[in-house]
Protein backbone atom coordinates (compact mmCIF):
# COMPACT_ATOMS: atom_id res chain seq x y z
CA UNK A 1 0.00 0.00 0.00
CA UNK A 2 1.13 3.56 -0.60
CA UNK A 3 0.10 7.17 -0.41
CA UNK A 4 1.58 10.16 -2.18
CA UNK A 5 1.97 13.91 -2.11
CA UNK A 6 2.30 16.21 -5.14
CA UNK A 7 3.79 19.67 -4.66
CA UNK A 8 4.09 21.59 -7.93
CA UNK A 9 6.71 19.60 -9.86
CA UNK A 10 7.65 17.12 -7.12
CA UNK A 11 5.99 13.77 -6.35
CA UNK A 12 6.74 11.82 -3.18
CA UNK A 13 5.32 8.31 -2.77
CA UNK A 14 5.44 6.65 0.65
CA UNK A 15 5.02 2.86 0.49
CA UNK A 16 4.65 0.18 3.15
CA UNK A 17 5.21 -3.51 2.40
CA UNK A 18 4.15 -6.00 5.11
CA UNK A 19 6.49 -8.81 6.14
CA UNK A 20 4.22 -11.32 4.38
CA UNK A 21 4.21 -9.29 1.14
CA UNK A 22 7.98 -8.94 1.41
CA UNK A 23 8.50 -12.70 1.71
CA UNK A 24 6.23 -13.27 -1.28
CA UNK A 25 8.29 -10.72 -3.19
CA UNK A 26 11.51 -12.48 -2.21
CA UNK A 27 10.08 -15.75 -3.54
CA UNK A 28 9.24 -14.12 -6.88
CA UNK A 29 12.70 -12.60 -7.15
CA UNK A 30 14.27 -15.96 -6.25
CA UNK A 31 12.31 -17.68 -9.04
CA UNK A 32 13.39 -15.15 -11.67
CA UNK A 33 17.03 -14.89 -10.58
CA UNK A 34 18.03 -18.33 -9.21
CA UNK A 35 19.66 -19.31 -12.50
CA UNK A 36 22.33 -16.65 -11.88
CA UNK A 37 23.80 -18.46 -8.88
CA UNK A 38 26.38 -21.25 -8.92
CA UNK A 39 25.92 -23.59 -5.96
CA UNK A 40 28.07 -26.69 -5.56
CA UNK A 41 25.99 -29.86 -5.67
CA UNK A 42 23.09 -28.35 -7.59
CA UNK A 43 22.45 -27.84 -11.26
CA UNK A 44 22.37 -24.15 -12.17
CA UNK A 45 18.93 -22.76 -11.39
CA UNK A 46 17.91 -25.64 -9.13
CA UNK A 47 19.46 -24.59 -5.81
CA UNK A 48 16.84 -23.94 -3.05
CA UNK A 49 16.48 -20.36 -1.82
CA UNK A 50 17.75 -21.25 1.65
CA UNK A 51 20.91 -22.79 0.23
CA UNK A 52 21.61 -19.71 -1.89
CA UNK A 53 21.07 -17.48 1.14
CA UNK A 54 23.44 -19.62 3.23
CA UNK A 55 26.16 -19.37 0.57
CA UNK A 56 25.70 -15.75 -0.54
CA UNK A 57 24.23 -14.17 2.61
CA UNK A 58 20.77 -13.63 4.08
CA UNK A 59 20.28 -10.39 2.12
CA UNK A 60 21.30 -11.75 -1.26
CA UNK A 61 17.84 -11.04 -2.67
CA UNK A 62 17.25 -7.79 -0.77
CA UNK A 63 18.22 -5.23 -3.43
CA UNK A 64 16.38 -7.01 -6.22
CA UNK A 65 13.29 -7.43 -4.05
CA UNK A 66 13.32 -3.76 -3.10
CA UNK A 67 13.64 -2.85 -6.77
CA UNK A 68 10.71 -5.19 -7.53
CA UNK A 69 8.42 -3.38 -5.07
CA UNK A 70 9.64 0.06 -6.14
CA UNK A 71 8.86 -0.77 -9.76
CA UNK A 72 5.50 -2.29 -8.80
CA UNK A 73 4.55 0.73 -6.69
CA UNK A 74 5.64 3.19 -9.35
CA UNK A 75 3.70 1.39 -12.08
CA UNK A 76 0.57 1.23 -9.92
CA UNK A 77 0.86 4.95 -9.12
CA UNK A 78 1.28 5.92 -12.78
CA UNK A 79 -1.63 3.69 -13.83
CA UNK A 80 -3.83 5.52 -11.33
CA UNK A 81 -2.50 8.90 -12.52
CA UNK A 82 -2.10 8.49 -16.30
CA UNK A 83 -1.92 12.24 -16.98
CA UNK A 84 1.21 12.69 -14.87
CA UNK A 85 4.45 12.81 -16.84
CA UNK A 86 7.68 11.98 -14.96
CA UNK A 87 10.67 14.01 -16.17
CA UNK A 88 13.35 12.65 -13.85
CA UNK A 89 14.58 9.25 -12.69
CA UNK A 90 12.95 8.12 -9.42
CA UNK A 91 15.03 8.45 -6.26
CA UNK A 92 14.39 5.70 -3.70
CA UNK A 93 15.06 6.00 0.02
CA UNK A 94 14.71 3.13 2.51
CA UNK A 95 12.86 4.36 5.60
CA UNK A 96 12.80 1.20 7.75
CA UNK A 97 13.01 -2.59 7.54
CA UNK A 98 12.32 -5.27 10.13
CA UNK A 99 11.38 -8.92 9.87
CA UNK A 100 8.13 -8.35 11.77
CA UNK A 101 7.01 -4.99 10.39
CA UNK A 102 8.15 -5.35 6.80
CA UNK A 103 9.64 -2.46 4.84
CA UNK A 104 8.91 1.20 4.29
CA UNK A 105 10.42 3.27 1.52
CA UNK A 106 9.83 6.49 -0.43
CA UNK A 107 10.07 7.27 -4.12
CA UNK A 108 10.57 10.83 -5.32
CA UNK A 109 10.67 12.22 -8.83
CA UNK A 110 9.77 15.34 -10.77
CA UNK A 111 6.84 15.73 -13.13
CA UNK A 112 5.73 18.29 -15.66
CA UNK A 113 2.81 19.87 -13.81
CA UNK A 114 -0.56 20.42 -15.44
CA UNK A 115 -1.14 23.94 -16.69
CA UNK A 116 -3.90 25.95 -18.34
CA UNK A 117 -3.14 27.64 -21.63
CA UNK A 118 -3.88 31.33 -21.86
CA UNK A 119 -6.18 32.58 -24.60
CA UNK A 120 -4.34 31.98 -27.87
CA UNK A 121 -6.96 32.66 -30.55
CA UNK A 122 -8.96 35.78 -31.39
CA UNK A 123 -5.94 37.98 -30.60
CA UNK A 124 -4.38 40.73 -32.71
CA UNK A 125 -0.82 40.84 -34.02
CA UNK A 126 1.03 43.12 -36.43
CA UNK A 127 3.09 42.00 -39.39
CA UNK A 128 5.69 44.36 -40.83
CA UNK A 129 5.71 45.54 -44.44
CA UNK A 130 7.32 43.21 -46.95
CA UNK A 131 7.43 45.66 -49.86
CA UNK A 132 10.90 46.40 -51.22
CA UNK A 133 11.77 50.10 -50.87
CA UNK A 134 13.79 52.11 -53.38
CA UNK A 135 16.49 52.54 -50.73
CA UNK A 136 16.77 48.75 -50.27
CA UNK A 137 16.88 48.18 -54.03
CA UNK A 138 19.57 50.85 -54.47
CA UNK A 139 21.55 49.30 -51.62
CA UNK A 140 21.60 45.88 -53.34
CA UNK A 141 22.55 47.43 -56.67
CA UNK A 142 25.35 49.35 -55.00
CA UNK A 143 26.72 46.04 -53.68
CA UNK A 144 26.81 44.72 -57.25
CA UNK A 145 28.70 47.81 -58.37
CA UNK A 146 31.10 47.50 -55.44
CA UNK A 147 31.77 43.83 -56.26
CA UNK A 148 32.70 44.83 -59.80
CA UNK A 149 34.69 47.94 -58.90
CA UNK A 150 38.21 48.50 -60.19
CA UNK A 151 41.08 50.29 -58.49
CA UNK A 152 43.23 52.71 -60.48
CA UNK A 153 46.50 54.28 -59.31
CA UNK A 154 46.24 58.01 -58.63
CA UNK A 155 48.88 60.65 -57.92
CA UNK A 156 47.29 62.27 -54.89
CA UNK A 157 46.86 61.89 -51.14
CA UNK A 158 44.86 58.89 -49.99
CA UNK A 159 41.29 59.19 -48.68
CA UNK A 160 38.72 56.85 -47.22
CA UNK A 161 37.56 54.12 -49.63
CA UNK A 162 40.88 54.22 -51.46
CA UNK A 163 43.06 51.14 -51.54
CA UNK A 164 46.67 51.63 -50.45
CA UNK A 165 49.38 49.09 -51.21
CA UNK A 166 51.75 48.95 -48.24
CA UNK A 167 54.75 47.23 -46.73
CA UNK A 168 54.75 47.12 -42.94
CA UNK A 169 56.68 45.76 -39.97
CA UNK A 170 55.06 45.67 -36.53
CA UNK A 171 56.84 45.66 -33.17
CA UNK A 172 55.96 45.71 -29.47
CA UNK A 173 58.46 47.37 -27.13
CA UNK A 174 60.93 47.44 -30.01
CA UNK A 175 60.67 43.69 -30.72
CA UNK A 176 59.13 42.52 -33.99
CA UNK A 177 56.25 40.11 -33.34
CA UNK A 178 55.10 37.09 -35.32
CA UNK A 179 52.59 37.89 -38.06
CA UNK A 180 53.37 41.61 -37.94
CA UNK A 181 55.19 41.87 -41.29
CA UNK A 182 53.88 41.97 -44.88
CA UNK A 183 54.84 43.32 -48.32
CA UNK A 184 52.62 44.64 -51.13
CA UNK A 185 49.59 44.34 -48.89
CA UNK A 186 46.39 45.90 -50.38
CA UNK A 187 44.35 47.65 -47.70
CA UNK A 188 41.03 49.42 -48.30
CA UNK A 189 40.85 52.45 -46.03
CA UNK A 190 37.65 52.39 -43.99
CA UNK A 191 37.24 48.60 -44.20
CA UNK A 192 38.28 48.26 -40.54
CA UNK A 193 40.35 45.23 -41.46
CA UNK A 194 43.13 46.36 -39.13
CA UNK A 195 43.02 47.09 -35.41
CA UNK A 196 42.39 50.40 -33.70
CA UNK A 197 43.13 53.53 -35.83
CA UNK A 198 45.61 51.84 -38.19
CA UNK A 199 43.67 52.79 -41.36
CA UNK A 200 42.83 56.31 -40.15
CA UNK A 201 46.55 57.08 -39.82
CA UNK A 202 47.11 56.26 -43.50
CA UNK A 203 44.57 58.81 -44.74
CA UNK A 204 46.23 61.81 -46.43
CA UNK A 205 49.38 59.88 -47.44
CA UNK A 206 50.96 59.66 -50.90
CA UNK A 207 52.96 57.05 -52.77
CA UNK A 208 56.45 56.82 -51.24
CA UNK A 209 55.48 58.13 -47.81
CA UNK A 210 56.89 56.35 -44.77
CA UNK A 211 54.53 56.40 -41.78
CA UNK A 212 54.85 55.41 -38.13
CA UNK A 213 51.46 53.94 -37.18
CA UNK A 214 50.85 53.66 -33.43
CA UNK A 215 48.01 51.40 -32.29
CA UNK A 216 46.81 49.46 -29.28
CA UNK A 217 45.62 45.86 -29.44
CA UNK A 218 42.10 45.37 -28.00
CA UNK A 219 41.92 44.03 -24.44
CA UNK A 220 39.92 41.03 -25.73
CA UNK A 221 42.27 40.29 -28.64
CA UNK A 222 42.20 36.49 -29.33
CA UNK A 223 46.00 36.19 -29.11
CA UNK A 224 46.26 36.90 -25.39
CA UNK A 225 50.01 37.69 -25.55
CA UNK A 226 49.17 40.83 -27.56
CA UNK A 227 45.93 41.82 -25.81
CA UNK A 228 45.95 45.39 -24.49
CA UNK A 229 49.51 46.09 -25.68
CA UNK A 230 50.70 49.08 -27.72
CA UNK A 231 52.37 48.42 -31.04
CA UNK A 232 54.32 50.41 -33.64
CA UNK A 233 54.04 49.67 -37.35
CA UNK A 234 56.65 51.01 -39.74
CA UNK A 235 54.63 51.48 -42.94
CA UNK A 236 55.73 52.32 -46.47
CA UNK A 237 53.01 53.48 -48.87
CA UNK A 238 53.82 51.95 -52.29
CA UNK A 239 50.68 52.96 -54.16
CA UNK A 240 47.39 54.82 -53.77
CA UNK A 241 44.47 53.45 -55.78
CA UNK A 242 41.06 55.01 -56.27
CA UNK A 243 37.95 52.86 -56.41
CA UNK A 244 36.13 53.25 -59.73
CA UNK A 245 32.57 51.94 -59.81
CA UNK A 246 31.18 50.72 -63.15
CA UNK A 247 28.39 52.63 -64.87
CA UNK A 248 24.98 51.16 -64.20
CA UNK A 249 23.62 50.53 -67.68
CA UNK A 250 22.18 47.66 -69.71
CA UNK A 251 25.64 46.61 -70.95
CA UNK A 252 27.03 46.31 -67.44
CA UNK A 253 23.98 44.35 -66.24
CA UNK A 254 24.21 41.98 -69.22
CA UNK A 255 27.94 41.37 -68.54
CA UNK A 256 27.68 41.04 -64.74
CA UNK A 257 24.36 39.20 -64.29
CA UNK A 258 21.98 36.78 -65.96
CA UNK A 259 19.67 39.68 -66.88
CA UNK A 260 19.70 41.87 -69.97
CA UNK A 261 18.56 45.27 -68.75
CA UNK A 262 18.71 47.47 -65.67
CA UNK A 263 14.90 47.34 -65.35
CA UNK A 264 14.90 43.52 -65.42
CA UNK A 265 17.60 43.39 -62.77
CA UNK A 266 15.82 45.94 -60.55
CA UNK A 267 12.62 43.88 -60.80
CA UNK A 268 14.55 40.75 -59.80
CA UNK A 269 16.18 42.57 -56.86
CA UNK A 270 12.79 43.88 -55.69
CA UNK A 271 11.26 40.38 -55.84
CA UNK A 272 14.24 38.90 -53.99
CA UNK A 273 14.08 41.54 -51.26
CA UNK A 274 10.32 41.07 -50.92
CA UNK A 275 10.73 37.29 -50.65
CA UNK A 276 13.40 37.64 -47.96
CA UNK A 277 11.34 40.20 -46.05
CA UNK A 278 8.29 37.95 -46.30
CA UNK A 279 10.19 35.06 -44.70
CA UNK A 280 11.67 37.35 -42.06
CA UNK A 281 8.32 38.95 -41.18
CA UNK A 282 6.60 35.54 -41.03
CA UNK A 283 9.30 34.32 -38.66
CA UNK A 284 9.00 37.46 -36.51
CA UNK A 285 5.21 37.08 -36.44
CA UNK A 286 5.43 33.44 -35.37
CA UNK A 287 7.92 34.34 -32.63
CA UNK A 288 5.69 37.17 -31.45
CA UNK A 289 2.65 34.88 -31.22
CA UNK A 290 4.60 32.18 -29.39
CA UNK A 291 6.20 34.74 -27.03
CA UNK A 292 2.76 36.06 -26.15
CA UNK A 293 1.44 32.59 -25.30
CA UNK A 294 4.57 31.65 -23.34
CA UNK A 295 4.57 34.90 -21.37
CA UNK A 296 0.87 34.66 -20.53
CA UNK A 297 0.72 30.95 -19.61
CA UNK A 298 1.79 30.06 -16.09
CA UNK A 299 3.97 26.95 -16.00
CA UNK A 300 6.37 25.84 -13.29
CA UNK A 301 9.28 24.20 -15.12
CA UNK A 302 10.95 21.27 -13.26
CA UNK A 303 14.55 21.95 -12.30
CA UNK A 304 15.60 18.61 -13.79
CA UNK A 305 14.59 19.70 -17.28
CA UNK A 306 16.36 23.04 -16.88
CA UNK A 307 19.58 21.40 -15.64
CA UNK A 308 19.60 18.92 -18.54
CA UNK A 309 19.19 21.66 -21.14
CA UNK A 310 21.86 23.85 -19.54
CA UNK A 311 24.35 20.98 -19.49
CA UNK A 312 23.60 20.22 -23.14
CA UNK A 313 24.32 23.85 -24.02
CA UNK A 314 27.60 23.81 -22.11
CA UNK A 315 28.58 20.52 -23.79
CA UNK A 316 27.88 21.95 -27.24
CA UNK A 317 30.00 25.00 -26.46
CA UNK A 318 32.84 22.82 -25.15
CA UNK A 319 32.73 20.70 -28.31
CA UNK A 320 32.78 23.82 -30.50
CA UNK A 321 35.78 25.19 -28.57
CA UNK A 322 37.63 21.88 -28.97
CA UNK A 323 37.16 22.08 -32.74
CA UNK A 324 39.11 25.34 -32.68
CA UNK A 325 41.58 24.03 -30.10
CA UNK A 326 40.37 26.53 -27.54
CA UNK A 327 39.60 26.05 -23.86
CA UNK A 328 36.03 26.99 -22.93
CA UNK A 329 37.24 29.17 -20.06
CA UNK A 330 39.53 31.14 -22.43
CA UNK A 331 36.69 31.57 -24.91
CA UNK A 332 34.29 32.83 -22.23
CA UNK A 333 36.96 35.20 -20.96
CA UNK A 334 37.38 36.62 -24.47
CA UNK A 335 33.61 37.24 -24.47
CA UNK A 336 33.87 39.06 -21.12
CA UNK A 337 31.81 36.47 -19.29
CA UNK A 338 32.23 33.48 -16.97
CA UNK A 339 30.96 29.91 -16.99
CA UNK A 340 28.53 30.73 -14.17
CA UNK A 341 27.14 33.71 -16.08
CA UNK A 342 26.91 31.64 -19.26
CA UNK A 343 24.97 28.93 -17.40
CA UNK A 344 22.66 31.58 -15.97
CA UNK A 345 21.87 32.88 -19.45
CA UNK A 346 21.33 29.27 -20.58
CA UNK A 347 18.87 28.77 -17.72
CA UNK A 348 16.76 31.70 -18.90
CA UNK A 349 16.68 30.36 -22.46
CA UNK A 350 16.01 26.82 -21.20
CA UNK A 351 12.93 27.90 -19.21
CA UNK A 352 11.51 29.67 -22.25
CA UNK A 353 12.32 26.76 -24.62
CA UNK A 354 10.82 24.14 -22.30
CA UNK A 355 7.65 26.20 -21.78
CA UNK A 356 7.33 26.63 -25.55
CA UNK A 357 7.70 22.89 -26.20
CA UNK A 358 4.95 21.93 -23.76
CA UNK A 359 2.68 24.77 -24.86
CA UNK A 360 2.96 23.75 -28.53
CA UNK A 361 2.28 20.14 -27.59
CA UNK A 362 -0.83 21.20 -25.67
CA UNK A 363 -2.08 23.23 -28.64
CA UNK A 364 -1.55 20.17 -30.85
CA UNK A 365 -3.61 18.00 -28.49
CA UNK A 366 -6.39 20.55 -27.99
CA UNK A 367 -6.88 21.06 -31.73
CA UNK A 368 -6.19 17.52 -33.00
CA UNK A 369 -3.34 18.71 -35.21
CA UNK A 370 -1.65 15.72 -36.84
CA UNK A 371 0.98 14.94 -39.45
CA UNK A 372 -0.68 12.50 -41.84
CA UNK A 373 1.35 9.45 -42.95
CA UNK A 374 1.06 10.61 -46.58
CA UNK A 375 2.48 14.02 -45.66
CA UNK A 376 5.40 12.41 -43.84
CA UNK A 377 6.19 10.13 -46.80
CA UNK A 378 6.01 13.01 -49.26
CA UNK A 379 8.39 15.08 -47.14
CA UNK A 380 10.79 12.16 -46.69
CA UNK A 381 10.86 11.76 -50.49
CA UNK A 382 12.27 15.29 -50.83
CA UNK A 383 15.15 14.64 -48.43
CA UNK A 384 18.66 13.74 -49.67
CA UNK A 385 18.76 10.08 -50.59
CA UNK A 386 20.02 7.74 -47.87
CA UNK A 387 20.56 4.00 -47.71
CA UNK A 388 17.97 3.78 -44.96
CA UNK A 389 15.38 6.13 -43.51
CA UNK A 390 15.65 5.93 -39.74
CA UNK A 391 13.07 6.47 -37.01
CA UNK A 392 14.91 9.68 -36.18
CA UNK A 393 14.37 10.88 -39.76
CA UNK A 394 10.64 10.24 -39.47
CA UNK A 395 10.38 11.98 -36.10
CA UNK A 396 12.31 14.98 -37.44
CA UNK A 397 10.03 15.25 -40.49
CA UNK A 398 6.86 14.72 -38.44
CA UNK A 399 7.87 17.43 -35.95
CA UNK A 400 8.60 19.83 -38.80
CA UNK A 401 5.17 19.25 -40.32
CA UNK A 402 3.48 19.69 -36.93
CA UNK A 403 5.32 22.97 -36.27
CA UNK A 404 4.28 24.33 -39.68
CA UNK A 405 0.66 23.31 -39.00
CA UNK A 406 0.63 24.85 -35.52
CA UNK A 407 1.79 28.23 -36.79
CA UNK A 408 -0.61 28.05 -39.74
CA UNK A 409 -3.43 27.37 -37.24
CA UNK A 410 -2.37 30.24 -34.96
CA UNK A 411 -2.10 32.72 -37.84
CA UNK A 412 -5.44 31.61 -39.26
CA UNK A 413 -7.19 31.99 -35.89
CA UNK A 414 -5.79 35.37 -34.90
CA UNK A 415 -6.15 38.76 -36.56
CA UNK A 416 -2.96 39.71 -38.43
CA UNK A 417 -2.67 43.39 -39.35
CA UNK A 418 -0.15 44.14 -42.12
CA UNK A 419 1.64 47.47 -42.03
Amino acid sequence: MFDYKIEETNVKISASISSKEWEEGVEKVYETSKSKFNVIGFRKGHAPKKVIEQQYGDNVFFDDTLEFFVRQTLNEFLNKNPKLEPVSYPRTALESYTINDGIKFTIEFEIMPEFKLCKYTGLEFTKGSTKATEKEIDHEIHHLLEDNAKFESVDRESKMDDSVVIDFVGSIDGVEFEGGRAEDFPLTLGSRSFIDTFEDQLVGKKKGDKVDVNVKFPDDYPASEYAGKKALFKVTVKDVREKILPTLDDKFIADATEFETVDEYKKHVAEHIQSMKEKNEESKLENEILDYIVNNTEITVPKTLIDVEVEQNVKRLEDACKMYQMDIQDYLKSMNTTLDDYKKSCEERAVKNIKARYILREIIDENNIVAEPKEIEEKLATMPKKNEITDEDRIYVENGILIDKIYAFLKANNKIISK
